[in-house]
């Protein structure tokens, strides 16, 4: 063989391992290059509906964070009479209470709850107002949704699945014992906004 038929082999045999290595890229409709995901990437719920995000939340991490991860009243109650809750802030709370009152409208309604010596507002009806869940929950996070609007938005969401699980409460509830487990918000020590995810009738 001569040399130049020599180094033409060579170079062959280099294109063809060059060739092997590389990766075959697929197109889309447009021509462009799909990319893989990058799986070091940071998760993020802009490309899911509301609806979706909520599915990924709700009964896999924030309903089992509520019921299972809550603060006692009693720790709540007790920071309320030191006058210690100055700033807003939002709590899973467990309630043992009973039902004073059933007020429902078409639109909103109130659950009102005594709990010792508390009078508590339980909002209910298909429009809550507040972000409670939304804040109390330690998997919502606004950097996975990077934009305020959607961010304010979940708590809709939330909210429309808590009334889901609490059912369709009426007249028949008032001076029943109940168990609730709710998410408030506290601000200058007050109570500004109860939601409630699970409501036991007969108290537990």
């Amino acid at each position: 063989m001569s040399y130049k038929k020599h180094f033409q082999f060579i170079g062959l045999i280099l294109c063809l391992n060059f060739l092997a290595a590389c990766t075959v890229t697929e197109l889309d409709a447009d021509g462009n290059p799909i990319l893989p995901k990058d799986p070091n990437a940071i998760v993020s719920f802009q490309d899911f509906t509301l609806s979706e995000v909520a599915d990924q939340l709700w009964q896999p991490k924030v309903f089992p964070e509520a019921t299972q991860d809550f603060v006692s009243w009693d720790s709540i109650k007790s920071q309320l009479d030191a006058q210690q809750i100055i700033t807003k802030q939002s709590y899973f709370v467990h309630l043992n209470g009973t039902v004073e009152s059933v007020d429902l409208g078409r639109i909103k309604g109130i659950i009102k709850l005594k709990v010792g010596d508390t009078r508590i507002d339980l909002q209910v009806g298909r429009v809550i107002k507040g972000n409670s869940i939304r804040d109390a929950s330690k998997y919502v996070l606004f950097d996975d949704f990077k934009n305020q609007i959607r961010f304010a938005q979940i708590s809709r969401e939330f909210n429309s699945r808590a009334m889901l699980s609490v059912g369709k409460p009426d007249s028949s509830w008032v001076s029943e014992e109940v168990s609730v487990i709710a998410a408030i918000t506290i601000d200058q020590n007050t109570i500004r906004d109860a939601v409630p995810m699970q409501i036991t009738r007969g108290g537990q």
